[in-house]
């Protein structure tokens, strides 16, 4: 089953503003959980792409697409 990313930067997004306080561990926790942000965002977007099937277009014997309306 693939990660759902969304829920993930949903959740570290909610995280990281319930930590509201300005001593150095709150900031550091912050900083922690940017630092993830970060690395979720890398994953999602280095991920190996879905293999798609691709559907080849009905093409006629001239090599041109076959019309399939009659609206232009």
């Amino acid at each position: 089953m693939p990660t759902n990313f969304a829920s993930v930067h949903t959740h570290l997004e909610r995280a990281q503003a319930e930590l509201t306080g300005t001593d150095p561990a709150t900031q550091q926790l912050r900083e922690a959980i940017g630092l993830l942000m970060d690395a979720a965002l890398k994953a999602e977007f280095s991920a190996k792409p879905q293999v798609c099937e691709i559907i080849p277009f009905p093409r006629t014997e001239a090599g041109r697409p076959t019309r399939t309306s009659h609206h232009g």
